[in-house]
């Protein structure tokens, strides 16, 4: 009976140990000494991400900021990422949105979502980017370039362009 005890943990064990991808968070946040509105101003146009974050090359909308708009991300090096609008709260300074096709030569992620929001502090402002995200190879051996790592990375980087953009574009007016 023990040998058939050790048989059953092994094959558990082995059947876990092969799992497909976990989903990876990302929050990037910006200290602005600027006020909300004025923050709130240069991020608001969903379609018009390419005016302030240098990461891409240009952007491109069906235009408005409704449920179901679509932007296309055109990357300096010629690749392109579709993204739609699921949720736009002018109030809250805030919207959410997710990826509609992966393009892993764009950014190495199978699916994202992503929310953009704007608070006020004592100071200003702060913009807090996040994104739920998965690797760009959902295999259970992906390769370096499409692996957890490298799809957290490559979002950092993507949001740390803009924000750093927008932190020296919208500080305090001299």
């Amino acid at each position: 009976m023990k040998p058939m005890l050790i048989l059953t943990a092994l094959l558990f064990a082995s059947v876990s140990l092969a799992h497909g991808p976990t989903p990876q968070k990302v929050v990037e946040t910006v200290e602005i000494a600027a006020p909300v509105d004025r923050v709130w101003n240069a991020v608001k146009d969903f379609g018009a991400i390419a005016q302030w974050n240098p990461a891409l090359a240009k952007s491109e909308s069906t235009g408005g900021n409704t449920t179901g708009e679509k932007r296309i991300l055109h990357f300096p090096n010629g690749e392109q990422l579709t993204e739609e609008l699921d949720a736009y709260d002018p109030a809250a300074h805030e919207y959410t949105y997710r990826l509609g096709k992966d393009n892993v030569k764009a950014l190495p992620a199978s699916s994202y979502s992503a929310v953009l929001k704007v608070k006020a502090t004592e100071t200003g402002s702060q913009i807090e980017w996040k994104s739920r995200l998965y690797r760009g190879d959902t295999g259970n051996f992906p390769p370096d370039e499409l692996n957890d790592e490298a799809a957290v990375a490559a979002m950092q980087r993507f949001f740390r362009a803009g924000l750093d953009n927008l932190k020296k574009s919208l500080g305090p007016l001299e």
